[in-house]
Order: structure tokens, then C-alpha cells, then sequence
């Protein structure tokens, strides 16, 4: 198993004070992100804001506040309680308190950058170690849930994509999706000169859905962890107390 060493939370701090970050994205090789300023964070608000305006006047997209009621009359109309995801949570929790706990831990704490910096037998190691997890994590739920549990999941699966297809076509997600590109626009720098842009315009982002979706995604989701911070675990080794 990888340990999250010392060397690595100070690396991780070094990322923090100098608010840029590089992260690991396969298809966007050269790519760091910088902290957003002033400037950007009003270009960000502009974005959000403009968008908004524009769609709700364009029509077409109904409003998010609108979403709990629309999502719970459709649900009823197919014949769906919203109950269900509450049972789908007690079935959760009666799950992992019931866990062994060397199921339930983590392999280790890397991040996909650190991942990247082992060597090809530690890699290895941690492969085969992720994937034994996995199997017996599925074991032990295969043999855990009832029937019963199963058509309750089955039921909440219905109702979050029900969900998440509602709230893909209200105009704040569109709004802050391209709130989202315009920052990463801004914020997306090459890592041998972070003075010059990634991306040349929106477009350019957009174009990775069809190019690689993955990787869109990725850089979506490494903007966001980077934006809105990391966790107090970000800082913290597994093996001992930072020296």
C-alpha cells in the first residue's frame, strides 16, 4: 500500500501557498491552474449573470426553485414515491455500520498527481490492492442487501436520473456551467509560461466533449476541487505528524 508521506503534504502545501496547481489530466498535458483574482472572480459573476439573463429571456429552461415540485410530480406520475431515497440513505448507513473495517478503509489518500509519481511495481501493487478491495466490498453487499433493498435502489436510481436530466435543462445549470468555462478560460495557463492561456476561447473547452470526454471532465472537476479548496485530509500524512 502507497503511504502519504511527508515529502507529499509538503508538496501539497507548496501548491496551496503558491495558488497554482498542475493537475494530472490525460489528453491536457501541459496544463496549470492559477488561483482566480479579483478580475476573475468579477468576470465569473458577469458570466453567471449574463447567461442567466439571456436564457431565462430566450425561454426553454424552466427555473431551478422550480425543480423539487417538478421532479416530485413526475415521480408521482410514473408511479415513484420520493421516499424511497430516504430509504435508499437508512440502507446506506445500515451498510457501513455494518462493514468489516478492512473493507471499509481506503487504499491510501493520493491524489491522481501523486499516483502518477510512483514507481511501475508500487503502481502495481496498489492496483491489485484497490481491485481485491473492490471485490470483496461487492461480496459483502451482494450478500448484505435484500430483495427488498434492491428494488429500493433500483427506484432511487430512477428518480436521480430523473433528477439529474430536470436540472441539466433549468437555465442556472446552463448559467454556471458557463460560468465554469469562462473561469477556466481565464484561469487555465501552460505550465512552461502559466503567463500564456490554455485555452483560446470557450469554444476550445466545449470542443473536448466531442474530442475526449474525459478528459472534459476531468478538467471540470480538478477546476472545482481546486476553486473551492481541499480538505483538512489534504494536509494530513497517514503514516505520522508533519515534522
Amino acid at each position: 500500500m502507497s503511504e502519504l508521506t511527508n515529502e507529499m503534504v509538503g508538496r501539497r502545501y507548496e501548491i496551496v501557498a503558491s495558488g497554482t496547481y498542475t493537475p494530472e489530466i490525460p489528453g491536457l498535458p501541459g496544463l496549470t491552474f492559477v488561483k482566480l483574482g479579483l478580475k476573475e472572480r468579477g468576470a465569473s459573476s458577469r458570466a453567471y449573470s449574463s447567461k442567466l439573463k439571456e436564457l431565462m429571456a430566450a425561454g426553454g429552461y424552466f427555473s431551478e426553485a422550480l425543480l423539487p415540485s417538478v421532479l416530485e410530480r413526475t415521480c408521482r406520475d410514473n408511479g415513484i414515491e420520493m421516499v424511497v431515497l430516504r430509504k435508499q440513505r437508512d440502507i446506506i448507513k445500515r451498510l457501513y455500520d455494518n462493514i468489516p473495517p478492512d473493507i471499509a478503509a481506503l487504499i491510501d489518500k493520493l491524489t491522481d498527481e501523486e499516483v502518477a509519481l510512483l514507481s511501475p511495481e508500487e503502481l502495481e501493487d496498489r492496483g491489485k490492492a484497490i481491485e481485491d478491495r473492490g471485490r470483496r466490498f461487492g461480496e459483502f453487499a451482494e450478500s448484505f442487501y435484500t430483495d427488498e433493498d434492491r428494488a429500493v435502489f433500483e427506484q432511487a436510481r430512477q428518480i436521480e436520473q430523473l433528477e439529474q436530466h430536470l436540472r441539466a435543462n433549468t437555465a442556472e445549470h446552463h448559467s454556471r456551467k458557463h460560468q465554469m468555462e469562462t473561469e477556466i478560460l481565464l484561469c487555465a495557463r501552460r505550465s512552461d509560461d502559466t503567463e500564456k492561456p490554455y485555452f483560446s476561447c470557450i469554444e476550445d473547452i466545449q470542443d473536448l466533449e466531442d474530442r475526449n470526454r474525459n478528459a472534459l471532465v476531468q478538467l471540470y472537476m480538478k477546476w472545482k476541487q481546486f476553486k473551492e479548496g481541499l480538505l483538512p485530509d489534504f494536509f494530513r500524512p497517514d503514516n505520522s505528524n508533519l515534522q
